[in-house]
């Protein structure tokens, strides 16, 4: 819910004939999920299965997309009528992309070209409409430099000379416009505590609550991503004619590609660090260069999700995937999953610390199973580390190693192994690339 994923949920239930009885498997499923979901209903009866199926994805997918979920009790489940009792609908989703308000299109494109230092954030929310080309047009046109969410990434390629992510806090300091595309200014962006304070915002959002929560913007405009950007830039042709160029040659620019030089500078050396234990800017330096650009990546845990936003990169849509904003641990295993089964032709890799990796393990059965040709890769440094967590978090020093330092040097590979699976048990540096290669291998070859 609260990463807007259109998910529908079926759940089952106890007989609407058993009511209060206290029978088998008796719950009130529905005020359950009434706050966590965009709707949650109890189908009353199997005619009407189509009508709430139809009532469902359209709710999920309709505006800002959600989870919705419906209950069955098990008398509904089990009851069976004639088909010509049954209403099949159609037509029930339009799918028609809302535009944005003219006026407020008028104005965002008078700020954008008129932009001393602009700058575009790109959320996951463009995942619905994948502007891919507008996004891209936007940035190419105007000079203007972008950074992203962690999965509103590859949306814009990462090797985009406009992709400033590595100068993230340069831009959210130094521009005086920036356009927010389909993002939240939640904890992810500080709130926008960071903007300056008389920087200029346009927000795009489809959910009209969301333009202004903590930071006034000066153009909100609600609508589907692709559509408001085209309006933008309709608005702007004919008038960018040289302004790609100036800002190439301009201040602005330069100082963010100083920042992003230095930066990758100053992480080079982890990068092809040979220390043993083997530390995670390597393993993950490793992962990108043996993966081809269209692979989809889920990332979970902690010092391994912090560094994958550093190392790993992405170049196509909807390529990768985490916790989002919400429900930081446990999603790297099952989206893997999920996003083999979608795109099966695309390699898939996960790469989870070992705790991250903990609470879904079991789901490598699953891919095993169904044949589901995934690499997990396992960043084992036994446990949850780093003082800075503790400090982040209010705990007292010391509280993580007590609690959340594992027995060192667990074999997660044998666990895929039990399960039939191609594994590989690295604890040298030199031997991460060859290793990941055998894995992908395996991979082609239905392992």
């Amino acid at each position: 819910y609260d990463n807007c994923m259109p998910l529908l949920l079926l759940g089952g239930s106890g007989p609407q004939g058993g009511r209060y009885s206290g029978t088998f498997q008796e719950t009130e499923d529905v005020p359950m999920f009434t706050n966590i979901t965009k709707m949650a209903v109890q189908v009353d009866s199997a005619a009407r299965i189509p009508y709430f199926m139809a009532m469902a994805f359209r709710t999920a997918k309709s505006g800002r997309p959600g989870p919705v979920y419906l209950d069955f009790p098990s008398d509904v489940l089990q009851e069976q009528v004639d088909e010509d009792q049954v209403d099949w609908p159609t037509g029930t989703f339009s799918g028609a992309p809302p535009a944005g308000n003219p006026e407020s299109v008028k104005e965002a494109a008078e700020l954008l070209l008129n932009a001393e230092r602009p700058a575009m954030i790109i959320g996951k929310g463009v995942r619905w409409s994948e502007p891919t080309e507008e996004l891209a047009q936007m940035v190419e046109s105007l000079g203007m430099p972008f950074l992203t969410s962690p999965m509103g990434r590859g949306f814009i390629p990462d090797d985009h000379p406009m992709n400033m992510g590595s100068a993230r806090s340069s831009i959210m300091r130094d521009a005086d416009v920036i356009l927010v595309v389909g993002a939240r200014l939640n904890w992810m962006f500080d709130f926008g505590r960071r903007f300056a304070p008389d920087a200029k915002i346009i927000h795009i959002d489809i959910e009209p609550e969301e333009i202004g929560i903590n930071r006034a913007v000066e153009v909100g405009i609600v609508g589907d991503a692709k559509v408001a950007l085209q309006q933008i830039l309709a608005e702007m042709e004919g008038r960018t004619a040289g302004l790609s160029e100036r800002a190439e040659e301009g201040p602005w620019l330069t100082a963010l590609r100083d920042r992003v030089e230095k930066n990758a500078e100053s992480i080079q050396s982890r990068l092809t660090s040979d220390a043993n234990p083997i530390i995670t800017h390597r393993l993950l330096h490793e992962v990108s260069q043996v993966f081809p650009r269209d692979t989809i990546y889920t990332v979970d845990g902690q010092t391994t999700l912090a560094t994958g936003r550093q190392v790993l990169q992405s170049y196509t849509p909807a390529s990768r995937l985490n916790s989002g904003s919400n429900g930081c641990m446990g999603v790297g295993v099952p989206f893997a999953v999920g996003a083999k089964l979608a795109r099966p032709e695309v390699p898939v890799v996960s790469v989870n610390g070992d705790c991250a990796f903990g609470f879904n393990a079991m789901e490598m059965e699953t891919a095993v199973r169904h044949n589901v040709p995934i690499v997990f890769v396992i960043n084992n440094n036994s446990g949850i580390v780093g003082g800075a967590l503790e400090s982040r978090m209010g705990l007292p020093e010391g509280y993580m190693e007590r609690v959340a330092t594992y027995t060192p040097d667990i074999r997660y590979d044998k666990i895929l192994e039990a399960f039939g699976g191609h594994t590989e048990n690295v604890t040298e540096p030199s031997e991460i690339r060859a290793a990941l290669e055998r894995a992908l291998q395996a991979t082609k070859e239905g392992k």
